[in-house]
């Protein structure tokens, strides 16, 4: 079988490489931002950027089952206008649709615990959206559901252990007290590997939780005991969440992207759901313990190390947008809706002509071609309508990855309007503290234009 991995460059995807690999009748598929070089016969790193349906439906060629392990919450753009969960959201949905075109007929997808009848973090939200766009895709999906996964180069884990190192005393929250169920990283490749290969498994949906329930205090009085430090923890119920999010990035140095949704989540007890619970181990269970020894002794050898997720092109502009979707309407009269309005919300200086598939937009004479937007036809459907940024002299010249699109997500119940790979023609600078905050400002209002229909 020939296995693609969507996310292969993070710490779950590389041990999972290694795994597939030693079945000798698997060939594995890994698909990261940059180029990537394979000594190993059975494994093809593929160039992809999962924002591009096109890149991903000619990547996902020959490929007949999946894992999806993404998560975008670092920035993907020199300038990211947007939450990481509607980038999520675009990313599950080209994912989806894809693996459709392609012939996949198993999807399996790594999440988030989900505790029951709690107002969930967006965080949490976003992974569930993720898991509800990938089980609706028609494709037969195995949705496991994780809390902290214990494993050297997973970004909660080395969040804990910068905190448990630096500080040889710590004011604790409230959220600390919250109960979790962390899990061994081998338990979840374990888990991983046994959904792609039983039946029985396929469409199911499962909680993977450790052995042991334990508080995020006592977690971490367990990570200085296998440190062989002396840490001495102290309660304070008045720190508010957001001060505990700031605290734990100026300490530990992680991004504030990647540290904020992580400690919003916190407040949220982790722990598998009775009945739904993952029962098919393989193996002996790993104590908390025992799987912290092994990530903190575990060295990490070049073959974990040469998939590392590839930094944001410069000058590239990705913004994203959630909109309302008013009753009977679809992508396509969206867009439409969107030209025939543009011009009366901005009528004292932008002037828009339509003419067959190209969208012009001039500023009051057609002599200041502003941007000039290309339709296309064969690439865009009544759920997803696509156009290419072909130039004006505000779009950069010579770049011709630049376009927008309005496309329906989970069920036609939103609509993500989206710029991706657009490269600015102003100076940076005076770009971002114009352009862009103009265009994010437009299409707000048209978002409450599109709610007064609704």
């Amino acid at each position: 079988m020939r296995v693609l991995i969507a996310g292969a460059s993070g710490f779950i995807g590389r041990t999972l490489i290694d795994r597939l690999l030693a079945d000798p009748e698997c060939e594995v598929v890994a698909l990261s931002r940059r180029s990537q070089i394979s000594n190993h016969p059975r494994l093809q790193w593929r160039q992809c950027d999962l924002f591009s349906m096109k890149q991903l439906g000619e990547a996902m060629v020959g490929c007949d089952r999946a894992f999806y392990l993404v998560h975008s919450m670092l920035p993907t753009a020199a300038l990211d206008q947007g939450s990481f969960y509607d980038f999520d959201l675009i990313l599950a949905d080209n994912f989806a649709r894809c693996a459709r075109v392609a012939g996949v007929t198993h999807i399996v997808y790594l999440g988030g615990m989900i505790p029951e009848q709690e107002e969930l973090s967006w965080h949490l939200k976003s992974r569930l959206e993720v898991e509800t766009v990938l089980r609706q895709s028609g494709i037969p999906c195995t949705v496991l559901r994780a809390g902290l996964i214990l494993g050297r180069g997973g970004s909660s884990f080395d969040i804990l252990m910068k905190l448990v190192k630096r500080l040889p005393w710590m004011v604790c929250p409230a959220w600390t007290r919250t109960v979790s169920q962390p899990i061994a990283l081998e338990e979840v490749i374990d888990a991983l590997l046994r959904s792609l290969s039983d039946p029985k498994h396929r469409g199911q949906v499962y909680d993977l939780g450790g052995p042991q329930v334990m508080t995020y205090q006592e977690l971490l009085m367990k990570t200085a005991e296998v440190l062989g430090v002396q840490r001495r923890l102290y309660s304070f119920n008045l720190i508010p969440l957001g001060l505990s999010r700031l605290w734990v990035s100026l300490i530990t140095g992680s991004p504030r992207d990647l540290v904020y949704p992580l400690v919003l989540s916190l407040k949220h007890p982790m722990v598998a759901r009775a009945g739904q619970e993952w029962a098919d181990w393989s193996r002996e269970r790993i104590e908390v313990g025992s799987a912290l020894l092994e990530s903190v002794s575990t060295s990490i050898g070049p073959g974990r190390t040469s998939a590392a997720p590839s930094a944001p092109e410069s000058r590239v502009v990705r913004s994203v947008q959630r909109l309302p979707l008013p009753s009977n309407w679809n992508a396509e009269r969206v867009a439409d809706e969107y030209f025939r309005w543009l011009p009366r919300f901005l009528f004292f200086v932008v002037r828009v002509r339509v003419t067959g598939v190209e969208c012009s937009f001039y500023l009051l004479t057609p002599r200041l071609l502003l941007l000039r937007l290309e339709k296309s036809v064969e690439r865009s459907t009544s759920d997803r309508q696509l156009l290419y940024v072909r130039g004006g002299l505000l779009a950069s010249s010579g770049v011709p990855r630049g376009r927008l699109e309005f496309r329906e997500a989970l069920e036609g119940r939103v609509i993500l309007a989206a710029l991706h790979d657009f490269v600015p023609a102003l100076p940076w600078v005076i770009y971002r503290f114009s352009q862009a905050l103009i265009h994010v400002w437009v299409m707000r209002a048209f978002s409450r234009h599109l709610n007064r229909i609704f």
